[in-house]
């Protein structure tokens, strides 16, 4: 899950200690998501603000949603203050935010980004409401131009180890 990911980031930009936290409490402690059937990214962040994350090796993952639901045994081994959402946000303003810590951006995608295997996707915008459309949050984790001079975004996908290179 993309917020986990974050805090894990922002965690170690901050403290230099890698962390692994649970994403199995974020499945089955935040009741404003949908499990795994998908979530909203501004609910999981409000849940880790509220409550904190626990580490992965005390929340175990599941790989579904715990029958008896959300059990937490642990204080918290991380948490946040805050966040911020920006519409809209311009091509610099992104830069200078990911210069400065990792992002979470929601995509609008088409299939081609489900089978994607390797280089820079380069596909143009599409209206949301088109066929075959979805809608998938990433981390953005950097940015970098190729040898022929083309930009392009470095960014963390949740989408499994078949995903991308």
């Amino acid at each position: 899950m993309v917020v986990v990911a974050a805090i894990e980031a922002l965690h170690y930009i901050k403290t230099k200690e890698l962390l692994v936290l649970s994403v199995q409490e974020l499945i089955d402690c935040d009741t404003k998501s949908f499990g795994c059937a998908g979530g909203y990214t501004e609910n999981a962040l409000e849940y880790v603000q509220k409550n904190g994350l626990s580490r992965e090796s005390d929340y175990g993952y599941m790989g579904r949603e715990r029958i008896l639901g959300c059990k937490k045994n642990k204080a918290p081994a991380a948490s946040i203050t805050g966040f911020k959402t920006i519409i809209n946000p311009t091509e610099e303003s992104l830069e200078a935010a990911v210069a400065q810590q990792p992002v979470i951006i929601r995509l609008q995608c088409s299939q081609s980004f489900r089978e994607y295997k390797g280089g820079i996707i380069d596909s143009p915008p599409a209206a949301p409401k088109s066929e075959g459309m979805f809608v998938h949050y990433v981390l953005i984790v950097g940015y970098d131009t190729d040898s022929n001079g083309i930009k392009f975004w470095r960014f963390k996908n949740t989408a499994g180890e078949g995903w991308g290179e």
